[in-house]
C-alpha cells in the first residue's frame, strides 16, 4: 500500500476511492467520477488529525445526514459530503462492503466513512501509531 499503488487502475464495482497510508497522512484518492460527483478532489489527513477509529463490518447504518453534493443509492453507492445539524462528513461507500469510520479534529469534515479492504491496517496505524 504505497503511493503508487492508485497508478493504472479503473475504478469497477466494489471499489470505491482508495486510502493509501503514507508515513505522515492518510491520502483520500478519488478517481474522476467521484471527483466530478463530489466537486472534491483527492485529500489528505494528517495522521494526529484522526481522533478515532473504527473498522465497520457494514457501514450504512453509521451514514446521517442529508448528501449534499454527491451521489447516492442507499446500500449501492454513496460518494460526496453528508451534512447534518452538528456537522459534516465525507463518504465514500459501495456496496455493503466492509470499511472505516473516521473521526477528524481540524478537518472540513467531521467524520470519514469509506469502504476499504484496508480497514484493520488503518485502525492499527491510528491506534498504534507507525
Amino acid at each position: 500500500m504505497g503511493p503508487d499503488d492508485t497508478h493504472g487502475r479503473e475504478w469497477h464495482p466494489g471499489h470505491m476511492a482508495d486510502l493509501v497510508l503514507e508515513p505522515t497522512h492518510l491520502a483520500v484518492r478519488l478517481r474522476g467520477w467521484e471527483r466530478f460527483g463530489t466537486f472534491q478532489g483527492s485529500f489528505d489527513i494528517p495522521w494526529d488529525h484522526i481522533v478515532y477509529a473504527e473498522a465497520c463490518s457494514d457501514m450504512w447504518p453509521r451514514v446521517r445526514g442529508w448528501r449534499w453534493p454527491g451521489i447516492g443509492i442507499p446500500h449501492v453507492i454513496l460518494v460526496g459530503r453528508m451534512r447534518y445539524r452538528a456537522g459534516r462528513d465525507f463518504c465514500a461507500l459501495i456496496g455493503t462492503k466492509p470499511g472505516i469510520v473516521l473521526e477528524l479534529k481540524d478537518e472540513p469534515y467531521d467524520r470519514l466513512l469509506a469502504t476499504t479492504p484496508h480497514a484493520p491496517q488503518i485502525v492499527q496505524r491510528v491506534t498504534q501509531g507507525p
